[in-house]
């Protein structure tokens, strides 16, 4: 009976580790972590990511994808596939538009301007920064970062650039660097 109890215990205790590590996981740090591929995203999608998923996530309401070479039209579903070299979106997410590059079927870039103010808040990044919010309360979130109007954020496989006008975050792009 003691062992079955200490059998129980233990497998308690590890079930509560491996669930608080998974929830941590999805969490941002404390501080911008460069690195994480997650941090160059918005509304739950980031570079990396394969664009149905990333579709998924987003639900525009609108979104057309053309090779900036060939200027063949791709689907979703033949990006998800791996299909198109060079393919830009041009998203509508209610009233705001969105660019994003595929490569491969993975996100390579994200860029966000334009949004209506009242919109402002529908557009949060991974650690929680909206559209309209202040300097201070990027350097809050991410750290010190380069530049002054436009602000750089960088990793070794990313960078994140965000414009800044009458103090607020007016756009951001992430972007993957070239290898």
């Amino acid at each position: 009976m003691m062992w079955k109890c200490l059998r129980m215990t233990t497998f308690w205790v590890l079930t509560v580790v491996v669930l608080a590590a998974c929830s941590a996981q999805s969490e941002p740090t404390a501080r911008f972590d460069p690195e994480n591929q997650k941090e160059y995203g918005v509304n739950g999608m980031y570079l990396g990511q394969n664009i149905k998923e990333a579709m998924d996530i987003l639900k525009p309401t609108q979104a057309d994808f053309m090779d900036m070479v060939t200027r063949q039209s791709y689907t979703v579903e033949q990006m998800s596939q791996g299909a198109g070299d060079a393919v830009m979106g041009m998203l509508l997410v209610d009233q705001t538009q969105m660019m994003i590059k595929v490569h491969k079927g993975e996100l390579t870039s994200i860029m966000l301007g334009g949004v209506p103010r009242e919109d402002g808040q529908k557009f949060k990044t991974y650690r929680g920064l909206a559209m309209f919010d202040s300097a201070e309360q990027l350097e809050k979130l991410y750290g010190k970062g380069k530049g002054e109007q436009e602000v750089v954020y960088e990793g070794s496989k990313y960078t994140a650039n965000f414009g800044l006008v009458d103090n607020q975050v007016a756009w951001f792009r992430f972007d993957r660097k070239s290898s």
